[in-house]
């Protein structure tokens, strides 16, 4: 007849429970979950995500999109070049900015302005308008300094020359004055008010100076002038994408969600407003609609690895395992040496059960990473998973070799002993997981499980109490409680825990009261 340490078994509950039966059929519940991985931040009853904690995607400081045009073109000035009708057969006309429109049909015969003497042929003065079309042509061929010297000539022959003053403002913007150019902006919109390009490049000359604010006025009154606008619409949806960054650093959240929202909107290919969108839910943890958002950033940018990488977070974060795998092979695809994509893709592989490949991702990570710790105790509980027990100990050893502090990797060892029947190592390596993680539920019903192993019943009962304080629908704990009960002696309180147990899990708790009462439960 074998002791009692040794009739002391487990129980398989879904992934998280083994069984292993002893010779009088009695079972404990114990939890074989240990994966780990550098992805959530949270230590989840059971250890739900194998390590228990993970690192959260790094919340890098959104950066602001500064204006990519650094210089404009003159066709961008659409208004200060018009077309008008002539007052013959309706043709179309190029008129230059500010033309006076009064010249005659004859337009080889210059307008005189004053003559010389008698005999001396008569010479043309040049006017403002003739100053503008001059600073045009500098302006075509990239002397903006030539061209802001003949736009001024032609202000100072003609002040109230709107088209003068946006072109200069257009060659400041070019030369990076852009003080200058919002100056000369203003000053054409005073002449001419509700001009959608002057308002646009009023605008642009503000996000070029980082005053988000006015750059946003100056565009909202762009496209309400001219909706279809594309130049408006991409520089009004820059303008919200530099307020929704200072937002989203600032730590107001919603109120980055709601700029980048905006963003996208005016500007629906936008894949780094899409991202920070995604970021942004993240942050709020509304995880179906940052799903959304890193998808779309991802399908307009495919070789976005930080977007794959952030997606597969939030479905290992919900429990998605098939398609976080699936997202970190598009990182690894983009980042084949990137260890911690490789680990974290095997640990969603083995939350699918899929062991041979998860075992290979973790040796993939290994060969990357030499002294990668979570890798080799990954590694251990696929080899855990699979029941090859004496296979994990070595990685596990070098595991904790590498991080003595690693709490998983003692948990993982712990198993691997207790299944190769090392008793004391298996009590020692729970103890030292609980020492390193004490909020740790699963450890501390596996303590229990290893000092009942020895016959220690009253140790075994504080451990499955504390893990139950910790998790007060820990059903395997509950079990495990009402086992040590009964082989202590207390009967009574065994079956208080069958009471507890019931409504959590009933396979269980009808167990647990064959073992209590020797007969069959009452039909319920």
């Amino acid at each position: 007849m074998k002791n009692q340490s040794s009739r002391y078994s487990r129980l398989a509950l879904s992934i998280l429970l083994a069984c292993t039966c002893f010779a009088d059929n009695s079972v404990r519940a114990q939890d074989i979950s240990g994966g780990a991985s550098v992805l959530l931040a949270s230590a989840d009853v059971e250890a739900k995500f194998g390590k228990g904690i993970f690192t959260p995607p790094k919340n890098v400081v959104h950066a602001t999109k500064r204006l990519e045009k650094k210089t404009v073109v003159r066709s961008a000035v659409r208004a200060a070049h018009t077309q008008r009708q002539t007052t013959a057969g309706n043709r179309q006309q190029t008129s230059r900015a500010g033309d006076s429109g009064n010249r005659t049909s004859d337009s080889t015969k210059p307008p005189l302005d004053f003559t010389r003497p008698l005999g001396d042929p008569a010479r043309r003065i040049s006017t403002a308008e003739d100053h503008n079309k001059q600073g045009d042509d500098f302006f075509d061929a990239g002397n903006y300094e030539k061209a802001v010297a003949s736009y001024q000539q032609a202000i100072r022959l003609k002040a109230n020359y709107p088209e003068a003053h946006l072109n200069l403002g257009e060659a400041y913007f070019n030369l990076g004055r852009y003080d200058e150019a919002v100056t000369s902006d203003k000053q054409a919109l005073l002449l001419k008010p509700d001009w959608a390009d002057a308002y646009l490049a009023l605008g642009n000359a503000y996000l070029k100076l980082d005053r988000t604010e006015e750059a946003l006025e100056a565009l909202k009154r762009a496209h309400a002038l001219e909706p279809a606008d594309d130049d408006t619409r991409n520089a009004l949806s820059l303008a919200y994408y530099d307020r929704g960054v200072a937002a989203y650093n600032a730590g107001r959240y919603e109120a980055a969600v709601a700029d980048y929202q905006q963003a996208v909107s005016l500007k629906p290919n936008y894949a780094e407003a899409h991202n920070n969108l995604g970021d942004a839910y993240r942050r709020l943890e509304k995880f179906p609609e940052a799903i959304e958002a890193y998808k779309t950033a991802v399908r307009l940018k495919p070789d976005s690895a930080d977007a794959y990488s952030d997606l597969s977070w939030i479905y290992d974060k919900l429990g998605r395992y098939p398609e976080a795998a699936e997202s970190y092979r598009q990182v690894i695809r983009l980042k084949p040496d990137d260890a911690e994509a490789n680990n974290n893709m095997g640990y969603a592989l083995g939350k699918t059960k899929r062991w041979p490949e998860a075992i290979e991702a973790f040796k993939r990570a290994i060969q990357l990473k030499a002294d990668y710790a979570e890798a080799y105790s990954n590694l251990g509980w696929a080899y855990n998973n699979t029941g090859n027990f004496g296979a994990a100990v070595e990685p596990l050893k070098h595991a904790i070799q590498l991080k003595p502090e690693l709490p998983e990797g003692h948990f993982n060892i712990g198993i691997t002993y207790s299944r190769l029947q090392q008793k004391p190592e298996a009590l020692a390596a729970f103890q030292k997981t609980v020492q390193l993680k004490p909020d740790w539920p699963a450890a501390q019903n596996n303590l229990g499980y290893g000092y009942g192993s020895l016959g220690k019943w009253k140790e075994a009962i504080a451990a499955h109490q504390q893990a139950i304080t910790l998790k007060p629908d820990y059903a395997g704990a509950h079990f495990n409680l009402g086992y040590a009960y009964l082989k202590s002696g207390n009967k009574k309180a065994a079956g208080e825990e069958y009471k507890l147990l019931k409504p959590l899990n009933l396979g269980l708790a009808n167990q647990l009261y064959i073992m209590i009462y020797n007969k069959q439960p009452p039909r319920t």
